[in-house]
């Protein structure tokens, strides 16, 4: 038998930390000043935004190291991740 998993309702606080997150990751920079506004406006102190953007940078490298096949370079110009 599995056990349910249960979630936590997400916080002000970790929402804008995400949303930071996610726009680092996409690579919104005009985003950035708006939401680490928003992110201390909830509580979030340099070090959190700190730590958020590291792990986002980290990912972003991680990312960089992977090979490009045939089979996801179709993928990345789809979505857009390429730009002419």
């Amino acid at each position: 038998m599995k056990t349910a998993r249960i979630s936590r309702p997400l916080t002000p606080l970790s929402v804008a930390l995400l949303a930071l997150k996610g726009a680092i990751l996409e690579g919104s920079t005009w985003r950035y000043e708006q939401l680490v506004g928003m992110a201390v406006k909830a509580g979030a102190t340099d070090e959190q935004i700190d730590l958020v953007a590291h792990e986002a940078i980290e990912a972003l490298f991680a990312r960089a190291e992977q090979p490009i096949t045939p089979r996801n370079l179709a993928y990345l110009n789809s979505a857009g991740y390429f730009r002419r």
